[in-house]
This record gives C-alpha cells, sequence and structure tokens, in this order.
C-alpha cells in the first residue's frame, strides 16, 4: 500500500506541475476578448499603414467651420437655436437640366455657358447650382416655403428691402433720396419676420425673372453674384426691379445668401453702372 500511496503522491505532483506550467502559458498568452475601445482605425493601420481611414467622432464633439483669412465677409454665427432642425438636402428638389431649358427662359444665357464645355469643371458645377437654387428661391415665395429661405440667407446676411409708395413722406430712417421708393437695412430675424406675415395672409403671390446674369468673383473661388430683373405682385402691390445676390457655394451642400439688395427699375435699358453688382462690394 505505500509504494501505491506513493505512486499516486508522484502522480499528483506531476499533474500540479503541468497544470501549473499551463496556467502560466495561458497567462502569457494576449488575451482574446478585444478592448472596446479599440477602434477600427488602429486595426486596420497596423495591416495597411498607407490606407485611410474615417473613424466617427462623437456626438458631442462641436463641428466648426472656419473661413479662409483673406475672406472679410461676417463670420457666421451657428448656433443650434438659430439653425434649423435639419440641414437642407440638395437632394429636396431636382437640379435644373440646361438642355430642357428654351429660348424664353430667363436663364437661356447661362444655360448656354454651361452647355458650351469652356467652363472649368468646379465652375461649371456651381454656375448649375446657381440656376437650380435660385429658381428654388424664386418659387419658395409662391409657395410659401419660408424654411428654404431661412436656410439659403446666412444668419449676417446684409439686406436692403426696397419698397414702392404712392407718397413722398419717408420714415426717418430710410435709405436713399427717391421719393417713390423707400430703403430699408433689414436683419435676417427681421426679413423673415415680415415674410412670414405676407405668407400667412394668404394674398396671392407671383414672381418672375428676367435678365438673369452671373458673376464670378475674379480671385475669391465659390464667391459669385448674382443680379436679376424681378416683377413681384402680392394682392395689390407689385414693384418691378433689380435684385442683386452674393452666393457663397464654398460649402456646395450648404449654399449661402450673404447680401440681398433690390432696387427700382426706372428705365427700360438702364446702364450696368446703375446696377447694383458683385463691383459694388469690397469682400478681401
Amino acid at each position: 500500500m505505500s509504494i501505491k500511496r506513493k505512486n499516486l503522491n508522484l502522480l499528483l505532483l506531476t499533474i500540479s506541475v503541468l497544470m501549473g506550467w499551463l496556467a502560466a502559458c495561458l497567462y502569457r498568452r494576449p488575451p482574446v476578448i478585444l478592448d472596446p475601445m479599440l477602434t477600427a482605425a488602429d486595426e486596420i493601420t497596423a495591416i495597411a499603414p498607407d490606407t485611410a481611414v474615417i473613424v466617427p467622432k462623437p456626438e458631442s464633439a462641436t463641428k466648426t467651420t472656419q473661413l479662409p483669412e483673406k475672406d472679410t465677409i461676417p463670420a457666421i454665427n451657428t448656433t443650434e437655436k438659430e439653425m434649423p432642425v435639419q440641414q437642407l438636402a440638395t437632394s429636396t428638389f431636382d437640379d435644373i437640366e440646361p438642355r430642357n431649358i428654351t429660348a424664353d427662359h430667363p436663364f437661356r444665357l447661362e444655360a448656354a455657358k454651361l452647355l458650351s464645355g469652356r467652363l472649368e469643371e468646379t465652375d461649371s458645377v456651381s454656375r448649375h447650382k446657381i440656376l437650380s437654387y435660385c429658381e428654388h428661391l424664386r418659387t419658395s415665395y409662391t409657395t410659401r416655403d419660408i424654411d428654404f429661405i431661412r436656410q439659403v440667407f446666412s444668419n449676417n446676411a446684409l439686406i436692403i428691402v426696397g419698397h414702392m409708395v404712392k407718397t413722398s413722406d419717408r420714415p426717418a430712417e430710410v435709405i436713399g433720396n427717391n421719393s417713390k421708393v423707400i430703403y430699408h437695412l433689414r436683419s435676417k430675424r427681421e426679413y423673415l419676420a415680415k415674410l412670414s406675415r405676407i405668407f400667412d395672409s394668404g394674398k396671392p403671390i407671383d414672381v418672375s425673372f428676367s435678365d438673369f446674369r452671373i458673376m464670378r468673383h475674379p480671385t475669391m473661388e465659390g464667391i459669385y453674384g448674382v443680379t436679376l430683373r424681378q416683377k413681384y405682385s402680392c394682392g395689390s402691390y407689385s414693384d418691378d426691379g433689380y435684385l442683386f445676390l452674393l452666393w457663397d457655394f464654398r460649402n456646395m451642400s450648404m449654399p449661402l445668401i450673404h447680401v440681398r439688395t433690390w432696387q427700382p427699375s426706372m428705365s427700360e435699358n438702364p446702364d450696368d453702372d446703375d446696377i447694383i453688382g458683385i463691383g459694388d462690394f469690397n469682400l478681401e
């Protein structure tokens, strides 16, 4: 019995040593469960360091956009309270097809430039978007789409609103000396508040464009000036004048209007110098 007990003890000792050795090996082995903080970028970089990987940022991260130093357009203050709940996507309306624009369409001359193939690719894309956005801007007044108008005007937009009057009496804050037209400098908030009241009135609105021209800024990429003649009527009120829009297409998915001015049409064939254009604004 003593020999058997001795052999059993040796067997148990051998098993204990083997299990201790196995435990030591398992302890030194890398863990099988991946660390949840390890990102996909770390794994892919280890395999292929020349592959770019975009890792989503936490939802709490704040996204800021800085304008080029040479650009003196007012900084855009985009707080959550001021911005719309959902960013407008260009897919919400169809782009204009230049080939389908008829000879009597106000965009015909600009469409011909697109079809000529002589424009740079980025310039051609921007001009195409301008045609689409300007047409949607026109229809947004007739359809009372205040959300689209709120979206395309920058928070610090310069808005000069002209209004035809039948009396020569002018308020003290009026800009200009014309006895038939008064001009008001409006903030975006004031302009939208007045526009909302007009939309809520239920009066029929009609807006038509003509003499449409696009001017590209000579040094600032993505900045364009649009000059057009606009005939507007709402109920018993109507006016006829030249509209200027300063468009910013540096962010193609979020075009903005920084300047909107209106002046009356005092003659059928005014000189170019008499019409407000991109050359009247010092942007640098």
